[in-house]
């Protein structure tokens, strides 16, 4: 049986090749061995230290995904939720990047970076357009303003 010098050992292990979420590091322990209660108890002394943080992890891969990948919210909202963070801290972390820019600006920015300057012109290049930012995640709406169909 496993004491808390091995959950503990286990847990940061676990960490020590990437940020987890509380979910993430829990189902670890569990799939270790570890007893529920001492998984609670490591949990809780991790989260102490600095160790595991929802809030954060779900605020740096928001704008990781976003900023820098050109993801859209839909998509955001779907990994930060695969990894078990709530979905009040997966909204506040979305609403976080998003405070103060556009939806639209980063749609088009994303579509820029992989297509280059200028809007598409042929229904062939639109509709690349388009899979592109749906696939990216990118609201229905947002990519039809990005791709200037409400106009």
């Amino acid at each position: 049986m496993d004491g808390p010098a091995e959950a503990m050992a286990a847990a940061v292990g676990y960490l020590a090749h990437a940020a987890r979420s509380i979910a993430e590091v829990s189902q670890h322990l569990e799939r270790r061995g570890i007893a529920p209660a001492l998984a609670a108890t490591t949990l809780r002394g991790l989260a102490e230290r600095g160790y595991i943080d929802d809030a954060a992890l779900a605020e740096r891969r928001a704008e990781e995904l976003m900023l820098r990948r050109g993801c859209g919210r839909l998509k955001v909202a779907h990994e930060l939720t695969r990894r078990g963070l709530t979905d009040t801290v997966v909204d506040r972390a979305i609403s976080g990047v998003l405070e103060g820019r556009s939806e639209v600006a980063l749609g088009r920015a994303a579509l820029t970076r992989r297509f280059g300057e200028g809007r598409p012109a042929s229904r062939a290049e639109r509709a690349k357009a388009f899979r592109f930012l749906i696939g990216r995640g990118h609201p229905a709406d947002i990519v039809s303003e990005i791709l200037g169909e409400d106009e």
